[in-house]
């Protein structure tokens, strides 16, 4: 995967990542095919993506996390009297959400303090992800979108931002969101569209590239929380440890409130456990198809044809030998091994969940922060 995914790399994206264009006819990073086109786009969303270009990544991501804990105390204490039950599932995707609609607009859409669907992103996001998968392995349907997108009186059946639901729905509030930046005398800000528009997307460009990230930057955190969290719960084992790493922690005095993703790196046992969750299911799942060079290609002894999707099993590849004889297990204490051999090898195919080369995560920061933050309060 590493050598396919390389930047030096002959091979191309597969049309099914056009299934990721917002609109048929503007590309963003997922789906740009084009690999000069594509990297020009993420050097314009880096420094966004990064925290370079945006004084208050941590500060906003404990801001939010903040946020929860307070809502919490205020709302679903029990008592004696009166058992009050909170759907944490729900909290840890509206926590996501507000994470990023902070960092793209410099305020949070209020997921949590509301408590609701703002917007109703979450359920479009439940709804149309299976679509966009189907859309991924059935390539000529976006072949068929781009043809309807040509004709005048069939272009209506799309998605608009005029839509009041939707994937329509949420284009028209990244249009007005990226529309108010072009006002005059609107000030600058230094949050991520901020950073987007002053390396240079067009209107259009931004207002896809939003729309992208309030999708697959949310789900794929919210995912990689919940599914850690409960096999923490669910290993008693585990979870004592943790808590008494903390604890310790706490009573040395070495972690804020909430702590510092500099200080959750001398947990060893946190780290373990948020390492250990993104293996055992990694958050995204798709093959994420490359098209081999023309001249074909040899893997693991095998002569691959030029032109051939070639996909990823990244489940798969997070049950490896490397993992011991036990890779179907949550056992965090596979990353305190002593062969620091071993964890390079073990880290390099973990690291996979995030692509490599020119098509890793740009948000990859942001989610580990939220990871850090969420389990130790």
């Amino acid at each position: 995967m590493r050598k396919i995914l390389d930047s030096r790399s002959r091979y191309t994206r597969s049309i099914g990542f056009d299934s990721f264009r917002v609109d048929p006819h503007v590309g963003n990073v997922i789906s740009e095919r084009d690999p000069t086109k594509h990297n020009q786009r993420r050097r314009q969303l880096a420094a966004g993506y990064g925290g370079r270009d945006v004084d208050y990544v941590e500060s906003s991501v404990d801001n939010r996390v903040n946020e929860v804990m307070r809502t919490i105390d205020e709302r679903w204490i029990s008592t004696p009297d009166n058992t009050k039950r909170l759907d944490i599932s729900m909290m840890i995707q509206y926590l996501s959400m507000d994470v990023i609609t902070h960092l793209l607009f410099g305020k949070p859409f209020g997921y949590v303090h509301t408590y609701t669907d703002v917007h109703g992103f979450i359920q479009i996001i439940k709804e149309r992800l299976p679509i966009v998968e189907q859309f991924f392995v059935l390539t000529e349907l976006c072949d068929l979108l781009l043809f309807v997108s040509y004709v005048p009186g069939l272009r209506s059946i799309l998605p608009s931002p005029r839509d009041n639901w939707g994937i329509g729905k949420v284009m028209g509030i990244a249009r007005q969101a990226v529309g108010e930046r072009f006002m005059p005398n609107y000030p600058p800000r230094k949050d991520i569209l901020g950073s987007f528009l002053r390396h240079g997307l067009s209107k259009e460009q931004a207002e896809s590239e939003i729309t992208v990230s309030l999708f697959a930057g949310s789900d794929t955190t919210a995912t990689s929380t919940r599914i850690t969290l409960v096999n923490i719960i669910t290993n008693p084992g585990v979870y004592a440890k943790l808590q008494k790493e903390i604890d310790d922690a706490v009573a040395a005095g070495a972690i804020s409130r909430p702590i510092q993703v500099a200080e959750a790196a001398k947990l060893p046992y946190l780290q373990a456990c948020i390492k250990e969750g993104l293996r055992i299911l990694p958050p995204i799942g798709s093959l994420r198809e490359r098209v081999t060079p023309p001249e074909g290609d040899i893997i693991n002894g095998h002569s691959i044809p030029g032109g051939v999707n070639v996909g990823f099993n990244i489940l798969g590849m997070q049950r490896s030998e490397v993992f011991g004889a036990d890779p179907d297990v949550f056992r965090p204490e596979r990353w305190l091994h002593r062969d620091t051999d071993r964890l390079q090898k073990m880290q390099m195919v973990l690291d996979l969940i995030f692509g490599h080369g020119e098509t890793k995560c740009l948000g990859v920061k942001i989610a580990y922060l939220t990871l850090n933050k969420f389990f130790v309060e």
